[in-house]
């Protein structure tokens, strides 16, 4: 039988984050309705029968990365399926994975030379988070990744999820890294200012970059959020101007946050991606005009 729970070595029961998730979903994708709320409360309810000393604040974390897991698997796999452009990949936190990296060494320089000149001549920090989510155009990234569907999901299957995005370090052109994503299992206010403030500030480097490459006519990035559960006070928050858009005249001022979903099953994720397929890919990029 599969352990679960395991010990610390102070004796501390910790939840193994990746056996109970392979337990509960029986090591294979669902093939009918995923409703991802319901499924993370059977695996905490399977991890904390195998053991009660489970806090709620370790669950907690816990259900943040079964979430991503689940948006992930599924994402990947409609992405193999239906054959379209739009790829969504998680990212890992900022202290193990620079996202600026992705890009092509000819565009990451002026991030990387931003960053110098702010500490070097004006002691400012650019302190930034990695979304939860970056969204590739995969057009042109036709060597990156090959589409084979998830269908068995152990440990391997879970490494090759988390760490897909790699294949995209280096190899990204300005035009290929498309929107990002914010994910959450639930919306306290203080994570909506977080999902903001990652949209305002990624949308100003995204204008950053815009000038430093002379591109007269970008396409623009994107920013989603996106939880189990959203109210009309989540909704309202997110409505948020980004802030680098209302300092001149000559700017339009746009939301920080494009979009949000309520993505409480497989059947909400699909309705988002078609939403965000709409919104990332207009006719006019279609069509190639």
């Amino acid at each position: 039988m599969t352990c679960l729970v395991k010990k610390d070595r102070n004796g501390k029961a910790v939840v193994d984050t990746k056996a109970a998730f392979i337990a509960a979903i029986n090591g294979t994708v669902p093939t009918d309705k995923w409703d991802y709320g319901t499924h993370l409360d059977y695996i905490q309810k399977l991890v904390q029968t195998e053991d009660t000393r489970v806090t709620a604040a370790s669950i907690s974390n816990c259900r943040g990365t079964w979430f991503e897991w689940m948006v992930a698997i599924d994402i990947y796999n409609h992405w193999c399926t239906e054959k379209h452009h739009l790829l969504m990949l998680p990212l890992p936190n900022i202290m193990r994975f620079d996202c600026a990296t992705l890009y092509q060494d000819n565009v990451s320089k002026y991030i990387f030379d931003l960053r110098k000149k702010l500490k070097a001549s004006l002691d400012i920090e650019l302190i930034t988070s990695n979304p939860d989510f970056v969204i590739f155009d995969t057009t042109l990234l036709t060597e990156q990744v090959e589409r084979n569907p998830i269908k068995v999901v152990d440990e391997e299957a879970i490494e090759f999820i988390d760490n897909l995005f790699k294949r995209f370090v280096g190899a990204c052109s300005f035009n290929d890294i498309i929107g990002y994503m914010a994910t959450k299992t639930s919306l306290r206010p203080d994570r909506r200012l977080q999902i903001v403030h990652e949209g305002s500030l990624t949308k100003a480097m995204y204008v950053h970059l815009q000038t430093r490459l002379w591109i007269a006519k970008p396409r623009t990035i994107k920013y989603f959020g996106a939880s189990l559960k959203l109210n009309n006070k989540d909704r309202r928050a997110l409505k948020t101007v980004a802030t680098h858009s209302i300092t001149t005249v000559l700017s339009e001022p746009e939301r920080a946050v494009d979009e949000c979903f309520e993505l409480s099953s497989r059947e909400n994720l699909i309705a988002a991606i078609k939403d965000m397929d709409e919104i990332l890919f207009p006719l006019s990029i279609k069509e190639g005009i």
